[in-house]
């Protein structure tokens, strides 16, 4: 999972959809004016969440690579023993 992608992939999503840009955009300003304490702990708690889910799929890509890896590791055995069986 690269972070380059993730970040085109986000602008692409607002250049294809300029309102909701706007929108979020809006919202996020008028939350950082009026309510500055409440705007900050919404910008920590969605970082927070980001990098769990981050962390959660940098763990599960590990994971299935290395059960990949141990899947190859055990079928070449067993494909050298049916060759040697002909």
């Amino acid at each position: 999972m690269n972070m380059e992608s993730l970040v085109q992939e986000a602008l692409d999503l607002f250049s294809a959809y300029p309102y909701a840009a706007a929108a979020i955009a809006a919202v996020v300003a008028v939350l950082a004016y009026f309510k500055f304490k409440l705007f900050l702990k919404l910008i920590t708690a969605s970082l927070i969440l980001v990098a769990i889910g981050y962390i959660g799929v940098f763990i599960f890509n590990l994971t299935s690579t290395g059960i990949e890896n141990t899947d190859k590791l055990l079928a070449t055995p067993n494909q050298v023993i049916d060759r040697l069986k002909k």
